[in-house]
């Protein structure tokens, strides 16, 4: 059977999309909301797994050896994706919604937060419905409501199959039980009505909860205004199936992407029936929900970025989104860690819980006291320190990678079709990640608008985006390779330089902060001299450890941000000094870099000021590199 995700997997537009956001109203924010919780213990993606959860709850105190609350006032988030993958769906459930009412007659609370994997069973989306966990509904279904299915299944498919077949067909598909919770599940059953009423983010002591992870465009909605906007959509699609299944369009066996068929057939035909304006707009519904801001890929349920998006790009809107919602640090399952352990991002402003207990991993909670975090190991209740994630780099990126010459790089940054723009930092460049396609390949980019005056500082050092493209093309006169292919481009009216992203590399702060191991230090030594070299020619006295990239798939170094490079003055007398030995091939360059092919390079870039004192400083590189050659 054809299956299709629930997520819209569609670019998203470019304009507007990252338009400046609303803050978000005291009214919105409380709702959901809740302040001193003596202790807060948060597990994520249990996905049917039995065993792994009772040993969390009991190990963490929040249940006794009988299931029930022990925690006091404590309060128990279950960060989504309860459901699924394993068989004790059901026995979850009941376990949860029981703790729910026992926890609030104690003084606590249990969160219960919808995940991907919730909404998905909710709109019959059941293909990661373990099989064997219809059996826990089995004493509920009717032999008339499987004789009913099994007719409606015969009627349907005996033009494919043969009389032998349908039978194991059938059976096969829908397992013993598999109606009695389709009917458990749907909104007016005993669960759906359950699963309907809860909420995708809570904030509890401060901590934003949610499923998949928040852009800014969601925060800004506040916490009530998530949880409002889900309910109202899903309530939306699933009202509009029970239209259509009441006018036989859509029938009682379909699964969602068989949902989602009748629904487009609904649209493109032109009967009497399907221009009813009440079908079409329930076909419109049904149809709404995968590309939906809440549901969608960009939702918080399906949203993977803070957890595995490069920190240096998602920092800004991490901060953002917690700045939204009043936050001290967002906790978020659904992107499995790769170590199996519960790990921080950001600097704590990130924690993630989904570490693989469904896959047999050692169970583990992350816990919340007193103002401290800690991971509980309940086999031997101990607590200890979240470690950092293991790739601050982050670990995937979805578009499609392309290794492309210097030449044909620029080319493509050149005219390139741009998909996407996102801010990217608050500095006084504002610098912009686009999304670049052309011909099925893609990358990211960097661009920078910023053009300060040079008169407002005379001497000194000033802001301009003809700076980055100088760097690079002085870079490659010297054969570093170590800038980013840039290039000039005008995108949205607007002028500036465009710096290919490096996907992948890692800044040498967070080589510091994570303990990160490099390979080749040797090589990373030699490279961080010739960016010394490099800096002093082009008067970059602002170079920081963000600023400097170690790319470990090729052991190299690359240097970023040089808008403030080429000021008018000559070379500081703590700059590459006489003591250094420069490399003799990159002195041999710059003997070869004269006054001519520096004009030529960048003259159309810099002033004649700017040339001059970059000769200059070229001049008196290559005199301390003679003395130091000289020296004993």
């Amino acid at each position: 059977m054809k299956h299709r995700p629930l997520i819209a997997t569609a670019a998203l537009a470019v304009l507007g999309l990252f338009a400046p956001v609303a803050a978000v109203t005291a009214e919105q924010q409380g709702a959901w909301e809740w302040n001193g919780a003596p202790r807060v213990v948060a597990v994520g993606d249990v996905h049917g797994t039995w065993d792994g959860l009772i040993e969390l709850l009991q190990g963490s105190g929040i249940i006794d050896g009988e299931l029930r609350w022990s925690g006091n006032g404590d309060h128990l988030v279950v960060v989504g994706d309860f459901v699924d993958r394993n068989v004790a769906d059901r026995p979850i459930m009941d376990l949860l919604r029981r703790l729910e009412r026992e926890s609030i007659a104690a003084g606590g609370r249990v969160h219960v937060l919808l995940g991907n994997h919730e909404v998905m069973n909710l709109v019959r989306d059941l293909r990661y419905v373990n099989p064997d966990s219809y059996a826990d509904f089995a004493d509920e279904e009717s032999e008339q409501e499987r004789s009913a299915a099994r007719k409606s299944f015969y009627s349907e498919n005996r033009r494919r199959l043969r009389p032998a077949e349908l039978r194991r067909a059938f059976d096969e598909r829908f397992p013993p039980g598999y109606f009695a919770r389709q009917r458990m599940v749907d909104p007016d059953g005993e669960y759906g009505r359950w699963l309907l009423g809860l909420p995708v983010v809570v904030k509890v002591n401060g901590y934003v909860f949610v499923h998949g992870g928040l852009i800014e465009r969601i925060a800004s909605l506040g916490l009530s205004g998530i949880n409002d906007e889900l309910a109202a959509e899903l309530q939306r699609h699933l009202s509009a199936r029970t239209l259509l299944e009441r006018q036989g369009i859509v029938g009682p066996l379909m699964e969602f992407s068989e949902i989602q068929d009748a629904a487009e057939r609904v649209l493109q035909r032109r009967s009497r029936r399907s221009s009813q304006p009440e079908i079409r707009e329930a076909a419109h519904d049904i149809l709404k929900l995968a590309n939906s801001r809440i549901v969608g890929e960009q939702g918080p349920l399906w949203y993977r970025g803070n957890s595995i998006e490069d920190e240096r790009i998602e920092r800004l809107r991490l901060e953002q989104s917690l700045e939204l919602l009043d936050a001290k640090a967002m906790v978020v399952a659904h992107s499995p860690t790769p170590n199996h352990r519960i790990t921080k991002r950001f600097g704590g402003l990130l924690f993630r819980v989904d570490h693989g207990i469904y896959e047999g991993h050692q169970p583990l909670a992350l816990v919340l006291d007193e103002g401290q975090t800690a991971v509980l190991d309940p086999s031997t209740r101990q607590l200890s320190r979240p470690p950092d994630d293991p790739m601050p780099q982050g670990e995937t990126w979805v578009g499609n990678r392309i290794e492309l010459s210097d030449a044909k790089m620029e080319q493509f940054l050149s005219r390139a079709r741009v998909v996407s723009i996102r801010d990217l930092g608050r500095g006084s460049t504002r610098p912009q990640l686009l999304e670049l396609e052309e011909d099925g390949q893609s990358a990211r980019a960097i661009f920078k608008t910023v053009e300060e005056d040079s008169a407002a500082a005379p001497g000194g050092a000033v802001n301009r985006y003809q700076h980055e493209v100088a760097a690079y093309l002085l870079d490659r006169e010297l054969g570093l390779g170590m800038v980013p292919v840039t290039v000039v481009r005008s995108v949205e009216g607007r002028r500036g330089s465009l710096q290919k992203w490096i996907e992948g590399a890692v800044d040498q702060q967070s080589l510091h902060t994570y303990g990160l191991k490099v390979e080749r230090e040797d090589v990373l030594a030699r490279q961080l001299g010739m960016t010394r070299v490099f800096d002093a020619l082009i008067g970059n006295r602002d170079r920081s450890t963000s600023d400097v990239l170690w790319l470990p798939t090729e052991a190299r170094v690359l240097l970023i941000d040089h808008s403030r490079a080429f000021p008018v003055a000559a070379l500081p007398s703590d700059q590459n000094g006489p003591a250094e030995a420069i490399d003799p091939e990159l002195v041999r360059r710059l003997e070869a870099l004269g006054e001519e092919r520096v004009r030529e390079t960048v003259g159309t870039l810099l002033d004649a000021g700017q040339v001059a004192s970059l000769l200059e400083r070229r001049a008196a590189i290559l005199e301390r590199a003679a003395v130091a050659h000289r020296s004993p």
